[in-house]
């Protein structure tokens, strides 16, 4: 039977797994890698979890100890030079850190936005952003030009891109 401390870790770390596998992937340049790596840190989390103190920031403490993972994984690829250094490194994992936050709220305040779109909306969207069709494909399956589904797209991106600066500047006037 788990104890309390045990469900009280659980429930941070799946509160705080996107955070922790999105700063993965800021700084591990292959999504495989990023998601071993991941497998990886949740191992070591849960090892260390007695190390955790209750009133700790859990995201600041669990990317430290990916940040410490991904350098070991580094230390072994070192000779290939499409990795960045470890200053670069460092750099990038503290502005992902930083905008952690941030880059939530975005995404939440965009899966709002696009849940707003028409259908038709939705439907070009999905056509020309998921799976590997070009604009080519989509506008032949629409029966539209190329032209005007660029021209289409460019104003559904202008709206959503307001949109969410609209929710992040309405969440901002909400924080204390």
């Amino acid at each position: 039977m788990p104890s309390d401390r045990d469900s009280s870790f659980v429930a941070l770390f799946v509160k705080n797994q996107r955070r922790i596998y999105g700063y993965l992937l800021t700084i591990v340049p292959d999504c495989n890698e990023a998601d071993d790596l991941f497998q990886q840190t949740s191992l070591v989390l849960w090892e260390k979890a007695g190390e955790f103190r209750p009133d700790g920031d859990f995201a600041r403490w669990a990317c430290g100890i990916a940040f410490n993972l991904v350098r070991n994984w580094r230390a072994k690829k070192r000779r290939d030079r499409h990795y960045f250094s470890d200053e670069m490194m460092a750099r990038i994992a503290d502005a992902r850190a930083e905008r952690s936050a941030w880059l939530e709220d975005s995404l939440l305040a965009l899966g709002i936005c696009v849940d707003g779109l028409v259908p038709a909306e939705r439907r070009l969207l999905d056509l020309c952003y998921s799976g590997d069709r070009s604009i080519r494909q989509a506008s032949d399956e629409l029966g539209h030009s190329q032209a005007a589904v660029y021209q289409r797209l460019h104003r559904i991106r202008t709206r959503l891109m307001e949109c969410v600066q609209r929710n992040a500047a309405e969440a901002e006037g909400r924080s204390p």
